[in-house]
């Protein structure tokens, strides 16, 4: 007879690299086409122009102890793909060390701890990953923290006093070296004793002491976390204090304790949901044939097929070594208090690491920029989530299908995420080679004055840290040679602006100072180029935002900006890694450059070599060729732009018109003959010819 064949089936030892294999599904898919966003641009100005050890000045009034980390790893380049593969890998690694954790707490549950670790591995609540020069050494910093957990448990577990201290001394030091470079997870150590209690009950001998001996008990293995938390505690709020958030919530429950209080339920009961529920089925839904004609639809709908089969697959022929499908009274009510703890302990670890935020009064949301928080309630959720179906469902395959469909989704999520962080490369990419081309040399001190922004990750301090690599990338002491900012957030004002005789920025040390009229206003707007702004050429286009013309007055430009200058190119060589793309932006600006001198023939050269085979991304792009034409006397040229811009934009004939009669006031046409086109030209757009010509 033939020998049966061995069952086919996944065991404990295949679980790291199934981790591995659905944070490479969730993660990597896009990551080549990913950059550095937000706060990445300031980090990587400061290892650029300082080096590694200028990371001691930049945290020095926050987070003092994070430039240690900092410095450590400023060493990796700046190639935004190394980093962003390294945060992937570190990624994985605390979801690995949390399975390791959660596999000591609840060594016979294997079947659930894996789907815990699963579905941590793909969270989606927490977005910001593709944010690599932060949040790869914030995941460092997350699997120390993890990893003392694990280490406390082998501490308790070895029963031996030296087997304890070889644990507990590196468990202390991980966790002390995460508390004290960040205040992200000091809520979520509340939850360490709960799972001390819940570990320790697993022996009979501690269930069977008294109450107040079993509190004592935790409060011994706790003692040494205690001790470092309070002692930062007390550093943190009486020494260092709160140099950036405050302890908002203080000042409401000092005006209105009952108030505040209430508010306080309100917002732990929100943000309890936000970090499960609402994380959870964010990214839920039925497809429709729409779906899979658009490249969203595909980059979602794809991975989620894939991942969905993989899970399903891996879920079914899992082993899990347990006997909970048996009708046995004793193993059903065992079952039944796991997942009781598991919500609880869940329900526990989403409501701790809280506590900051709502002390600072941080919302968090699902968006960004908030659901950075949301990085230290992954964990509890993950919990609660599996705890709370196992709870409900009855089947192990009516788990398996739950399961594998949240754990699809959330990949279908995480990659729509990393594609919105792509969009937003690729225009950061088209920005700095507009700006270089327009600006090959600005003069220090120069404010580089904007009121809006169609960058999602990236605000004016960020731009801050993108625009002087790009312009300035060569070491300048303790001084920033320029400053992008928001005209609405930092003046609000045009006489705030004014009052202002100085301006001053800390860039978190390095300081920039410039003179309240030493300025070059632009506004960005794709598909439209990069305009830089001055009354003379702008005034009359109504396509900028009405605040622009509060400011727009201020702009320097022919001041500023040296035309004869030569632009760095490290940003390109070094971290786009793409050289700047010769597209109808990158022509435009070349002739916006040569108009600032009024080199009329730069201008008409440009536009004989591009008008022909280009479209502008917004048509009054053309009044500039249009307007190098009629000063060349070349008015045919200038009549058919005319009518090009009619014909792609009949909402800016008025405007068009306007800044006809300025033209041709400017430069009246010498022959005759050209009159009567001229008229006809102007007619065809709705524009009448003026009498004083």
């Amino acid at each position: 007879m033939k020998e049966k064949r061995k069952a086919f089936y996944f065991t404990e030892k295949s679980v790291p690299f199934i981790l591995l294999l659905f944070t490479i599904i969730a993660y990597i898919p896009l990551v080549s086409q990913l950059g550095f966003y937000w706060d990445d641009w300031p980090m990587l100005w400061f290892k650029v122009t300082k080096g590694a050890e200028g990371f001691a000045t930049a945290f020095e009034s926050d987070r003092p102890f994070l430039g240690y980390l900092y410095q450590l790893t400023a060493h990796l380049g700046n190639n935004p793909l190394a980093w962003q593969i390294l945060t992937v890998i570190f990624r994985w690694t605390v979801t690995f060390a949390f399975w390791w954790m959660i596999r000591q707490l609840w060594p016979e549950r294997k079947r659930e701890v894996f789907w815990i670790s699963l579905l941590l591995a793909v969270y989606p609540g927490f977005k910001q990953m593709p944010i690599v020069y932060i949040w790869m050494n914030a995941f460092i910093m997350l699997l120390a923290y993890i990893l003392s957990y694990g280490m406390m448990l082998k501490a308790i577990k070895s029963g031996s006093k030296k087997g304890w201290i070889l644990w507990t001394v590196p468990s202390v030091f991980l966790f002390t070296f995460c508390t004290i470079s960040t205040e992200y997870y000091t809520g979520l150590e509340i939850a360490r004793g709960l799972i001390i209690w819940i570990f320790l009950a697993r022996d009979a001998g501690f269930r069977d002491l008294f109450f107040w001996k079993k509190i004592l008990r935790i409060i011994r293995e706790w003692l040494p976390y205690i001790g470092v938390i309070g002692v930062f505690m007390f550093w943190r709020v009486f020494i260092f204090q709160f140099p950036s958030y405050k302890p908002v919530l203080l000042d409401q429950m000092a005006a209105n304790p009952i108030k505040a209080i209430a508010n306080l339920i309100i917002r732990i009961v929100e943000d309890a949901y936000t970090a499960t529920w609402g994380a959870w089925t964010e990214f839920v839904r039925f497809p429709n044939h729409v779906d899979f004609e658009v490249e969203a639809g595909k980059l979602f709908w794809i991975p989620v097929t894939i991942s969905l089969m993989a899970a399903l697959f891996i879920g079914h022929f899992f082993k899990s070594d347990d006997s909970r499908q048996k009708e046995n009274k004793e193993e059903k009510k065992a079952y039944w208090i796991w997942c009781l703890v598991a919500i609880g302990l869940g329900l526990f670890m989403v409501i701790c690491p809280g506590l900051p935020y709502w002390v600072t009064t941080l919302p968090i949301h699902l968006y960004y920029p908030y659901d950075r928080f949301l990085v230290a309630f992954m964990f509890g959720s993950s919990i609660f989530m599996v705890g709370l179906i196992s709870f409900f469902l009855r089947t192990q395959w009516q788990k398996t299908i739950v399961f594998s469909i949240l754990t699809a989704m959330a990949i279908g999520g995480n990659i729509l995420n990393a594609n919105s962080y792509r969009k937003d490369w690729a225009m950061q990419l088209d920005f700095a080679s507009q700006l270089v081309t327009r600006i090959p040399e600005l003069e220090k001190h120069t404010i580089l004055l904007t009121d809006d922004s169609p960058f999602q990750y990236e605000s004016d301090n960020s731009l801050t840290g993108l625009v002087n690599l790009a312009l300035k990338p060569e070491p300048e002491d303790n001084e920033l040679p320029y400053s992008v900012m928001h005209f609405s957030s930092r003046f609000g004002s045009i006489d705030e602006l004014e009052a202002s005789k100085d301006v001053y920025f800390d860039f978190r040390g390095s300081l920039f100072w410039a003179p309240n009229d030493q300025i070059v206003a632009y506004h960005y707007s794709p598909p439209g180029c990069l305009r830089v702004l001055e009354t003379e050429q702008h005034e009359l286009l109504t396509i900028f935002p009405e605040t622009y013309s509060y400011f727009m007055d201020l702009s320097k430009p022919k001041e500023r900006i040296n035309p004869n200058g030569t632009a760095p190119t490290f940003i390109f060589t070094d971290v786009f890694n793409i050289p700047i793309e010769k597209n109808w932006c990158y022509y435009f600006e070349k002739a916006d450059l040569a108009r600032q001198t009024e080199d009329w023939e730069t201008i008409a050269a440009i536009g004989d070599e591009v008008l022909d085979t280009m479209k502008a991304g917004e048509a009054s792009e053309y009044f500039i060729f249009a307007e190098a034409y009629i000063n060349l006397d070349q008015w045919e040229k200038a009549f058919d732009l005319f009518e090009r811009v009619h014909a792609e934009e009949k909402g800016l004939d008025q405007v068009l018109c306007g800044y006809i009669h300025r033209w041709v006031g400017n430069h009246q046409p010498e022959d005759p003959e050209i009159i009567l086109p001229l008229i006809t030209a102007m007619n065809n757009v709705g524009c009448s010819m003026s009498r004083e010509y």
